[in-house]
């Protein structure tokens, strides 16, 4: 969990972060057999981190993890990263609801990848991509 769903604000504390992803995401995920425990949720939630590639999508962007530090105008930042599956048979689906209209910082672009798995990029300015910790030397 510390390498793929980590705590970057609180990296010290992690298990208080996971508690809330459970209680705030996990819970409603429950309503079904598959993700209906901690444990379910959290693995099939990593497998589909997997399976997706994440870490490849960003790369595309040129949002790479790094240990240099940024300053000024080239500090850039990712808050959240959202994705929605099926609940039937968990394959990626647009996060807004048919017919529901985009707000102008919703505006998307579909990459050439993204829309291949119907994935969106949200392009609304510069992004960074920070490790999960800092190296001190």
């Amino acid at each position: 969990m510390n390498r793929y769903w980590p705590d970057i604000k609180h990296p010290l504390n992690g298990s208080r972060f996971w508690r809330h992803e459970w209680e705030k995401h996990g819970t409603c995920a429950a309503q079904l057999d598959a993700l209906d425990s901690e444990k379910k949720y959290f693995g099939k939630s990593l497998v589909l981190y997997k399976q997706i590639d994440l870490t490849s999508v960003l790369q595309k962007f040129g949002i790479e993890p790094s240990i240099n530090y940024y300053h000024g105008e080239e500090v850039q930042t990712i808050s959240q990263i959202e994705l929605c599956f099926t609940k039937e048979d968990f394959h990626l689906r647009n996060c807004t609801e048919p017919g529901e209209l985009l707000s102008p910082k919703q505006e998307v672009w579909l990459t050439k990848v993204a829309a291949t798995q119907s994935m969106v990029v949200c392009e609304d300015g510069p992004v960074f991509y920070p490790p999960p910790k800092k190296t001190k030397y």
